[in-house]
């Protein structure tokens, strides 16, 4: 089999709380993504999810754990290193279209400033390099002379892939992209990354709250719960039997109002996790072993995982959609045909 584009191992992020604390942001996350997969990442605010996207691309040194990426460990990287395996070869698209861009500088300087950071393509060229890109992504040359504030929502978006593409990365992590959007232009957007990865081989770890998005965007759904990863596994798996009762309630949430589950009480603080399970202060079906041993991220299937000592008990019953959850996910149907609007 081909080794994955990214693997990560045992990610742990530790931020200094007030009053000397610590709290752990990230707790013990393994993953992997394949060449030409999309990975989507799921789970409430604050559960780690952004965190570990940018430890992943190194916008943020773990406290332990390691990333692999295209074979190498780059987890220690730095200065060169850093620069040539993993800036030139990752690449993050941001949920704020309007503050991930500058918004003193015209999109044709935002989309050349990777070239001449990185001194990939010579000066005279970088004109012709950011048009080209601007027509990938469904937008006119034209734009290169405007500034992101002359441009709608789902323009500057368009802005930041390409932004993504400029220096051919392999591999993108998308957090929250389509956050911001209306849900029309929102269907442009989701197709223009499936055109891209079907049309350059890319691999994504998409992050967000939207199980739609997921489910018609992923190959493999990672859910994470107050740090730590409880489920791994296919979207068609994943959406038609959750393994791990926070997953199964995430899914019944898009089911009929009678078959939905609903978690009591709040998310725990990361400061002061609850002992053994982290979801059973929450779990319709927690037990005095949950309360005393920390359930491992174990095999239940090939290819699947779940972080419970009672996988696949609790389900939400009923069919979400009249159709089965398709195993490799199909293009979003655009609701407009307007061009990057």
């Amino acid at each position: 089999m081909e080794p994955p584009v990214v693997r990560a191992t045992g990610l742990v992020k530790d931020f200094r709380a007030p009053g000397g604390r610590t709290l752990r942001a990230v707790d013990g996350v393994s993953f992997e993504i394949g060449r030409g997969e999309t990975l989507g990442l799921v789970g409430e605010s604050g559960s780690g999810k952004s965190t570990v996207a940018r430890m992943l691309i190194r916008l943020e040194r773990p406290t332990a754990g390691t990333v692999e990426f295209e074979g190498a460990d780059v987890t220690a990287a730095r200065g060169a290193e850093l620069r040539r395996a993993v800036r030139r070869r990752m690449a993050m698209v941001f949920q704020s279209s309007s503050t991930s861009l500058n918004p003193y500088q015209r999109i044709g300087e935002v989309l050349a400033e990777p070239l001449r950071v990185h001194r990939a393509v010579p000066s005279g060229a970088r004109g012709d390099a950011v048009a080209a890109m601007l027509e990938r992504v469904g937008l006119d040359p034209v734009h290169a002379g405007r500034y992101p504030r002359e441009l709608s929502g789902g323009q500057r978006q368009r802005v930041g892939i390409a932004r993504a593409l400029m220096l051919d990365p392999s591999l993108i992590v998308a957090d929250e992209p389509t956050a911001s959007l209306d849900v029309s232009v929102q269907a442009q957007v989701v197709n223009l990354l499936q055109d891209l990865q079907r049309d350059l081989g890319l691999s994504y770890l998409f992050i967000t709250h939207d199980l739609g998005l997921v489910r018609h965007l992923s190959h493999r759904v990672a859910v994470m719960y107050l740090g730590r990863l409880v489920e791994v596994g296919t979207t068609a798996e994943v959406f038609a039997a959750p393994a791990h009762p926070y997953a199964a309630t995430l899914v019944s949430m898009r089911r009929p109002a009678e078959h939905r589950i609903v978690p009591s009480g709040d998310v725990p603080s990361p400061i002061d996790r609850p002992s053994g399970c982290v979801f059973r202060t929450r779990c319709p079906i927690a037990r005095d072993r949950c309360a005393t041993d920390v359930p491992p991220l174990a095999e239940i299937a090939p290819g699947r995982s779940a972080a419970c000592h009672f996988p696949g008990e609790l389900a939400p019953g009923g069919d979400e959609e009249s159709v089965p959850v398709p195993a490799a996910p199909p293009l979003v149907t655009p609701l407009i045909s307007q061009k990057g609007r």
